[in-house]
């Protein structure tokens, strides 16, 4: 469990703030000499830190001589922190989102990344997916893909950015082994366009997701010997150079393919 300091800096406080903060809810109140006796830090940092909680809101300063100092209760001091985090992560979030999206109408670098875990694997597919802005192509080789969203819930949620896609009329493409999993896909995503392949005309080792034809994402399953439980990494790039190359088997496999 995380000490008060160590959450505190969390929020978004300096650790000398941290510590000063937590040794005043200590005491309650005090001077700078008795902060500084309780909270171990350099006496000349005490008041650059009381002056930064002050305009935090999280203390209260009397005008004496000496001037003595009191937290504000935390349960109120905790919610300005909160609230002064969210506002500065929002403000952070809108500056980089600029940055992003000015980077991404440049040049594209064809890199090859790659990605470990369902949640992040996941997460990646709902972004891809909700770039989505003319054609989405998904092709996988066995059932098993459609077994994680029933091992793991958060992959459901795929599904319902699927679904919004196909409504503002994005074009979705399935191909797979014909199975239970894939019939139940078909169910799950009305008006998606399902095919099946025979099983000797597959030519993907695992899943391919291609966004209109400039993002690739190969998503590649093994089952844990020591858990049963399937781990799933991914490799991902984007660019019409790299795309293409994957894109020509995807479609050569769904022309291989058959309506359900």
């Amino acid at each position: 469990m995380k000490t008060a300091v160590e959450s505190l800096r969390d929020l978004g406080l300096t650790e000398y703030e941290a510590k000063v903060y937590t040794a005043l809810v200590k005491i309650r109140s005090g001077t700078a000499s008795d902060i500084h006796l309780v909270s171990g830090i350099p006496r000349s940092a005490v008041y650059g830190a009381l002056n930064k909680l002050e305009e935090r809101g999280t203390i209260e300063v009397q005008s004496s001589k000496p001037m003595r100092y009191r937290a504000v209760p935390p349960e109120i001091a905790l919610g300005k922190l909160k609230d002064n985090f969210i506002a500065e992560s929002e403000n952070a979030l809108a500056a980089l989102e600029e940055i992003y999206q000015t980077q991404k109408m440049g040049v594209r670098e064809e890199a090859i990344w790659t990605i470990s875990g369902i949640k992040n694997v996941s997460d990646k597919i709902i972004e891809m997916i909700m770039g989505a802005q003319n054609d989405i192509i998904f092709a996988a080789s066995y059932p098993s893909f459609h077994e994680i969203a029933k091992t793991y819930p958060i992959f459901k949620n795929i599904k319902d950015v699927l679904v919004d896609k196909i409504e503002q009329g994005v074009t979705v493409r399935v191909t797979g082994l014909r199975s239970e999993g894939l019939y139940d896909i078909a169910n799950d995503t009305p008006g998606a366009i399902i095919r099946a392949f025979p099983t000797d005309k597959s030519s993907t080792g695992g899943g391919i997701l291609i966004i209109d034809g400039t993002e690739v994402l190969i998503a590649i399953m093994s089952e844990n010997a020591d858990t049963g439980m399937y781990d799933l990494m991914a490799i991902y790039t984007e660019g019409v150079g790299a795309a293409s190359i994957f894109k020509h088997f995807v479609e050569t496999e769904w022309d291989a393919s058959v309506a359900i």
